[in-house]
């Protein structure tokens, strides 16, 4: 076996160990170098110096220079399979974002929603690049969705390989499905397989954000309380008698009264805010200590006002509202915005109802009011107990969803900084 350490030329103390921690019979991992770097490497053979470090270091003492080397930080390890993953290897295959091959390597490529604001639902392509002197196959497959939302390997597929954009270099066209549902994340894998024995990539996919609360499902599936049609109330269910197990999703709503009935009501697939007795009702998202380590969140959800067979039409505002800490861009904690209303005459109204119902919003954990472990989002629909009218307000898929600095990129063309986001 061929073990080497590499020393940087401007650091003698910083130490690159190959070859111990990779098993060539399950591993394909090789270390992505960046060849205008490669001359800051130059390999020492182990087998060559350790009569020399024998002579020159007492056994006793190699324990104590490893621990001195490693507690100083300037030791990396790495890792490297022998044979197959030797870098001078004439066979390579990695890929990048860019044809020139500048951008870092990160492992996982993430892909936007949707193409545009202006362009939501349209399919669209992007693409990454190959760098290969070997033959290869490209293909996608997607994981598993606990939703369904779309069977696996659906949302995205390879389009077209353009071979020789550049010399050695080959674009990668991907076919891709806007997830503009729920937003929740969905992975995948693109895999580029040679023929060489060992040598092939994989490129972890991801689209999408992932959600607060592992265990919580915001598409509202595991509720089965009476009808999916939103005009007929039997069998809908007040949240206080909600199972269990339902429950257990942290979803909490706020009795109108000390003590009395909160008129959070579960259906079939989705949740009613208020009555028709004039009673207003808020929904509280779960509890989640991880959002105060972040800088920014998601909330989106689907909402719409209750409108009779005859026409007549329920109050449509719903106040989001933002407690136990962090606030919107413009500094405040709360928005009130008009949702609309159902078409009570629409043809397979428990499905059509949804339709231009998205509601998104950016919270932010501020220097003056960071996000804390009781941070929540609350819907609040009218006022408790309304002077007059009544307002009902339908939701589904409400989800809090982490954000990263990529997804800024995504979805606005701009990273965080840049932003209206308040300084003072």
């Amino acid at each position: 076996m061929f073990t080497s350490i590499y020393i940087f030329e401007e650091d003698s103390f910083r130490i690159f160990i190959k070859g111990y921690l990779c098993n060539e019979n399950i591993f394909n991992i090789r270390p992505k170098f960046n060849q205008k770097f490669s001359n800051l490497f130059r390999p020492i053979n182990l087998n060559a110096m350790r009569t020399t470090l024998s002579q020159k270091i007492p056994k006793r003492s190699v324990t104590s220079l490893i621990a001195v080397l490693l507690l100083t930080g300037t030791v990396s390890l790495g890792t490297a399979c022998d044979d197959d993953k030797d870098y001078s290897r004439r066979e390579h295959i990695e890929w990048s974002n860019s044809p020139e091959f500048e951008e870092a390597l990160t492992g996982t490529l993430h892909i936007p929603v949707r193409a545009s604001k202006e362009q939501e639902s349209a399919p669209f392509k992007r693409s990454i690049y190959i760098r290969s002197n070997v033959a290869y196959q490209a293909g996608f497959e997607g994981e598993k969705e606990e939703s369904g939302e779309l069977p696996a390997g659906e949302w995205l597929s390879v389009d077209e390989i353009r071979r020789g954009v550049r010399p050695g270099i080959d674009e990668l066209v991907l076919l891709i499905t806007p997830h503009t549902g729920a937003y929740v994340e969905r992975k995948g894998c693109i895999s580029l397989h040679t023929d060489v024995e060992f040598l092939n990539e994989f490129i972890a996919v991801v689209q999408g954000f992932p959600k607060y609360t592992k265990e919580y499902e915001g598409n509202f599936d595991w509720l089965k309380y009476g009808s999916a049609e939103p005009l007929e109330t039997r069998g809908e269910t007040p949240i206080d008698s909600w199972t269990a197990d339902q429950k257990k999703m942290g979803l909490e709503s706020t009795p109108a009264q000390e003590g009395g009935t909160a008129y959070c009501y579960g259906k079939n697939g989705y949740v009613k805010l208020g009555d028709e007795d004039g009673h207003g009702a808020n929904l509280l998202t779960p509890y989640d200590p991880a959002i105060r380590n972040d800088t920014a969140a998601m909330v989106r959800f689907n909402a719409i006002a209750y409108a009779a067979a005859d026409g007549t039409k329920d109050n449509d505002e719903l106040t989001v509202r933002i407690t136990g800490g962090g606030q919107f861009a413009d500094g405040t904690t709360e928005k009130t915005v008009r949702v609309g209303h159902l078409d009570p005459t629409a043809e397979e109204l428990p499905t059509a109802m949804w339709e231009n119902s998205q509601q998104e919003f950016i919270i932010f954990s501020h220097p003056k009011n960071p996000f804390t472990s009781n941070t929540r989002v609350e819907l609040m629909a009218g006022k408790y107990e309304m002077e007059s009218g009544n307002t009902r307000i339908f939701i589904d898929n409400l989800y809090v969803l982490r954000l990263k600095w990529y997804d800024f990129e995504d979805l606005f063309g701009k990273l965080p900084w840049e932003q209206n986001i308040p300084r003072h």
